[in-house]
């Protein structure tokens, strides 16, 4: 009887043990890809990450795309760190990329643009204010119930002719159930072969269904790092961020 107890403790410390470390992994993974991310801004700046930032990770993946892939035609739903970093990528590279980044609150949208002027990378982004509204049956998922006013962005797209690079972010989750399904069914238009599409917060069960919905649609290869996933086609180089080695493996 001692000796199954004892068992069953040294398992529960070796699972618990594991856990601990995988998580040290986990967070010098994110370090070190933050330390990659801040070499685009200067020691006085600074870059909020708060409880609902996007990951270093997921940036810097995305800037990856950027200047290897070239893109040229770049959009986000949710503003906030990525579109800091994007904005200074497409300036530090001379890149004459379009890139759109949709807000649906106002106040952070000026405020946005505000850090935007002081960082001088205003010219390299366009913010859309699009609040959310009632979401066309065109675009909704079961009962997901509002996206960003999409006659807005109507208007804002209309020059536009693709997309090869959509970061999905927004809106936040507790807006509706399926907030962020309709970005692919409004942009399908926008896809072509050459498009990356990320999308966030892929560990929780509406953006994990969201994932395989749009997956089933575009038949693009789904790559899942971290709490995001980037579907995309075979074509492109590979542009996933160096990954440290896990001395626990």
């Amino acid at each position: 009887m001692i000796k199954k107890v004892k068992k069953k403790i040294k398992k529960f410390i070796d699972v618990r043990v594991r856990l601990l470390k995988d998580q040290q992994y986990i967070n010098q993974q994110i370090n070190f890809n933050y330390n990659q991310l801040s070499q685009l801004f200067r020691e006085d700046s600074f870059i909020p990450f708060s409880a609902w930032a996007i990951s270093p990770t997921t940036i810097l993946h995305v800037i990856n795309d950027i200047s290897i892939n070239k893109r040229k035609n770049i959009i986000e739903f949710g503003a906030g760190a990525s579109t800091f970093y994007i904005a200074k990528l497409l300036k530090t590279i001379k890149s004459n990329a379009t890139f759109y980044s949709v807000e649906s609150d106002e106040d952070w949208a000026l405020e946005l643009e505000r850090q935007l002027k002081l960082y001088e990378i205003s010219d390299f982004v366009k913010i859309i204010y699009a609040p959310l509204v009632e979401v066309s049956n065109n675009y909704a998922l079961t009962d997901q119930r509002t996206w960003y006013d999409t006659y807005i962005l109507d208007q804002k797209l209309k020059d536009q002719i693709e997309f090869d690079l959509i970061l999905v972010d927004g809106p936040f989750g507790g807006s509706t159930p399926y907030a962020r399904y309709s970005a692919v069914p409004y942009l399908e238009r926008y896809i072509n072969d050459r498009t990356s599409i990320y999308l966030d917060d892929v560990q929780r069960k509406d953006e994990a269904e969201i994932l395989t919905l749009w997956n089933k649609k575009l038949k693009f290869k789904v790559i899942e790092i971290e709490r995001y996933a980037c579907l995309k086609k075979d074509q492109n180089f590979d542009v996933t961020p160096f990954q440290l080695s896990n001395p626990w493996i």
